[in-house]
């Protein structure tokens, strides 16, 4: 009894770790795994044919055999795709891909990876227009700047290839491209937190934000403390 409770433990143990890797592989791909997985089980023969030519050259003929003989399990669902066998097809299946579908799971992961910035700037009256535009163009740089972790690119190697990186590339130029054409409503902007500045002897401050693709710019203006004087000088009024 004791033997067969040890070794239901251990299967239970075994699955577990199978899943916990494939969630935490899901997590560090943003997803893209369970995207090449659909992509894998209802490719064109051609394409699996040459998947699982691939398979074997990477992980030898008993690797391949395995998968060959679970496709259709997988396919029903019957069986689910293990953390290992998920990591695999990541750096074998999107050589093989398009370019736009390839181009799609790029986007994919670096929008889970790229974090916005929110930059808060406090201001004056006088100078909040000459503060706000240095945020700006730091917000428009975050683009060019970013690159995926290191340890993702080491699980899909393709990303380090010339077509994705002129993908990573394009994205970035696209970004900064809806960057610049949100700035050039800029002075649409200014004149709102212009005409909002113009009340601010009621009001003392007033927010506003400004967004782009990169991030938030929240921009506070407010007025110095009033003195006592200043106070009495209002009441008096």
């Amino acid at each position: 009894m004791a033997y067969r409770y040890y070794r239901r433990r251990r299967n239970f143990s075994y699955g577990s770790s199978h899943v916990s890797k494939r969630t935490e592989l899901s997590r560090q791909l943003g997803g893209i795994d369970k995207d090449i997985e659909k992509i894998f089980l209802s490719p064109s023969p051609a394409d699996t044919i040459e998947i699982f030519n691939l398979y074997a050259r990477a992980h030898g003929d008993s690797a391949a055999d395995y998968a060959r003989a679970t496709y259709s399990k997988w396919r029903s669902g019957s069986v689910k795709m293990s953390g290992q066998t998920a990591e695999r097809l990541i750096a074998l299946v999107p050589p093989v891909l398009p370019v736009s579908v390839r181009f799609d799971l790029i986007k994919k992961l670096r929008t889970s990876y790229f974090r916005k910035k929110t930059i808060h700037v406090n201001s004056s009256p006088e100078t909040w227009m000459q503060d706000v535009l240095k945020p700006i163009q730091e917000l428009v740089a975050v683009s060019s700047s970013f690159s995926l972790p290191e340890y993702v690119v080491a699980k899909a190697k393709w990303l380090a290839d010339g077509d994705a990186k002129a993908a990573q590339h394009l994205l970035a130029a696209t970004e900064q491209e809806e960057a610049a054409i949100r700035l050039a409503y800029i002075e649409e902007e200014f004149r709102r937190i212009n005409a909002l500045v113009q009340n601010i002897d009621t009001m003392r401050k007033i927010t506003h934000a400004l967004t782009l693709p990169q991030g938030e710019i929240i921009l506070l203006v407010e007025l110095p403390p009033r003195t006592l004087m200043q106070k009495i000088s209002d009441w008096l009024r």
